[in-house]
């Protein structure tokens, strides 16, 4: 693999290239799936006549599992971590096989919070296979280039997207889409890792809770992400509201959408790494979320379908950092060995807010409109960006490389 080779600047032992190209042919065949997809989902959801509560369950499922992130990270402990990987991934996109019999929303909303609930136990196994078949010194490289394949394929599948749905039933793209996805998964098993890994330590709830407690640090930091996350997830059960029923979006606009999203997302990355790098983590994040605050503003004074991709420049900057940052910021207050309790207990925020925020927007928006919901969510967010002004970054001493992205299988 010359290229890889180029791109590493150092000799690739056959063993490591050979999993780096299964790395990297799981994650364009995944960003092909998810471009096809996943910027569709709430959409397709209201075209079928799915409520607003409906819709919000469908932007808040991704997110939902976390909730449960204690008790999932101890019962999958022993799984080998290749598995972990392959298998939810794999079940999880069979389930759009079904999509062709879907004529009506709830089955539609069982069958994509299924999907979720099982796929996303496949991201726990990806960060311990990228630490065992890649070395630290080449480790990054090799997953911003998984991460750039992924992101130029999601791309293309959103305008695909875009265009093919107008032309066939979307029930029929979603099929073709999770062979796609399951073709991943099948790539992804042919990584081989090395004959013993170290299996993640054990999660006791009642210590990482503590963790509010005494650590006067990362409490802010926490309490200004949720605020602003909040804010995040109250405009996600309006935005495909808004684009369906008050700019009557095509669904090649959806796509556009989606389009401008990830390219912005992969146009950014490297620039936000950077960014942490020379300023911290913490102290990019404030950058990040001044950025973010712009969006639920174009999405609230939007005219037409055509403004609104506007809010896919923001919104790709501002999750292309929040992707690096968060993790990064994690570990830099992460005490040695304590790396996982902080993470679970950053994720179980993440499942409580998107456990409320949308339904709160969802009931809402039959007495008060989706614009209104985008206002309410441009004030939380700039209380959250306020509150993340205040935090105090960690000495660099304190920092860490974080370990890779979540799973592209």
């Amino acid at each position: 693999m010359t290229f890889l080779r180029r791109w590493l600047r150092v000799p690739i032992p056959p063993r490591m290239r050979a999993n780096a190209q299964s790395d990297f042919l799981a994650a364009i065949l995944y960003g092909a799936f998810g471009g096809l997809t996943l910027p569709f989902i709430p959409v397709m959801g209201r075209r079928l006549g799915a409520t607003p509560l409906q819709v919000s369950l469908l932007v808040a499922a991704p997110a939902i599992v976390f909730l449960l992130s204690f008790w999932i990270v101890n019962a999958v402990r022993p799984v080998p971590p290749v598995r972990l990987v392959m298998w939810p991934a794999l079940l999880g996109r069979l389930l759009f096989l079904f999509m062709p019999l879907v004529k009506t929303p709830a089955p539609y909303v069982v069958l994509i919070v299924l999907y979720h609930a099982v796929n996303s136990i496949n991201t726990l196994g990806y960060a311990q296979v990228m630490r065992a078949v890649y070395p630290a010194d080449v480790r990054g490289r090799i997953m911003a280039l998984v991460k750039v394949g992924m992101a130029a394929f999601w791309v293309l599948g959103s305008l695909a997207g875009g265009q093919l749905t107008q032309l066939v039933p979307f029930q029929w793209v979603f099929a073709v889409a999770g062979i796609l996805g399951m073709a991943s998964a099948l790539v992804f098993s042919r990584v081989r890792t090395p004959d013993r890994i170290e299996s993640p330590e054990h999660i006791n709830p009642a210590v990482t809770w503590r963790i509010l407690r005494t650590d006067a640090a990362f409490r802010p930091f926490l309490l200004a992400f949720f605020v602003y996350g909040f804010g995040g997830w109250l405009m996600s059960a309006a935005v495909p509201i808004l684009l369906v029923d008050d700019l009557h979006a095509s669904n090649f606009q959806v796509g556009l959408l989606g389009a401008v999203t990830s390219a912005t997302w992969m146009l950014s990355f490297y620039s936000w790494g950077k960014m942490i790098d020379e300023r911290t983590a913490t102290n990019t994040t404030k950058v990040v979320f001044a950025i973010g605050t712009l969006t639920p503003f174009i999405y609230l004074l939007s005219p037409n379908a055509w403004v609104v991709q506007l809010a896919g420049i923001t919104d790709g900057l501002t999750s292309a950092g929040i992707d690096l940052g968060w993790l990064a910021a994690v570990l830099h207050y992460a005490p040695p060995g304590q790396v996982l309790p902080y993470v679970t207990l950053f994720n179980t925020f993440v499942g409580i807010r998107a456990a409320t925020a949308p339904f709160i927007a969802g009931a809402l928006i039959p007495s008060i409109g989706a614009r209104w919901i985008f206002g309410a969510a441009a004030v939380v967010q700039l209380i959250g960006m306020l509150l993340m002004r205040r935090v105090s970054a960690p000495r660099p001493a304190e920092d860490a490389v974080p370990p890779g992205p979540p799973s592209t299988a």
